[in-house]
């Protein structure tokens, strides 16, 4: 029961980006996890299915003959390479030309070379914690 001085929420709400969403309730959201969850668990015993056989002589055996991927699927892994071996790669280079690794020089922790040398051991040359 409801006064005029408690209010009850009918709903939640959330802004992003300056855009005002009202928020899924919890059986919504349960419901549609749910669903999305037993749809690609069919998928997986349908494909889990088409590849086991049975044969008298053999047995139950796997098939993976039958396995082929789509056309969409082919292409998503054609680009995929592609970016990967073009894009990705450069990228990697670009940073590691900019920021160099440095092997640690110091010996185990606690032979006292971190302190003989001022606590800059294994730092590299720009680290702006090593004194100048």
């Amino acid at each position: 029961v409801s006064t005029q001085s408690t209010g009850v929420p009918l709903a939640n709400y959330y802004v992003l980006q300056g855009t005002i969403y009202q928020a899924p309730d919890l059986h919504s959201v349960l419901n549609s996890r749910l669903a999305s969850t037993l749809h690609h668990m069919q998928q997986a015993l349908d494909k889990t299915l088409a590849m086991s056989q049975y044969d008298p002589s053999k047995g139950h055996y796997w098939s993976f003959d039958k396995l082929e991927k789509s056309e969409e699927e082919k292409k998503w892994v054609e680009a995929s390479s592609r970016f990967q071996k073009e894009v990705v790669d450069n990228l990697i280079d670009i940073l590691t030309m900019r920021y160099k690794h440095y092997m640690l020089k110091s010996g185990p922790v606690g032979t006292g070379t971190e302190e003989a040398n001022g606590g800059t051991e294994g730092r590299a040359p720009d680290d702006p914690r090593t004194p100048g």
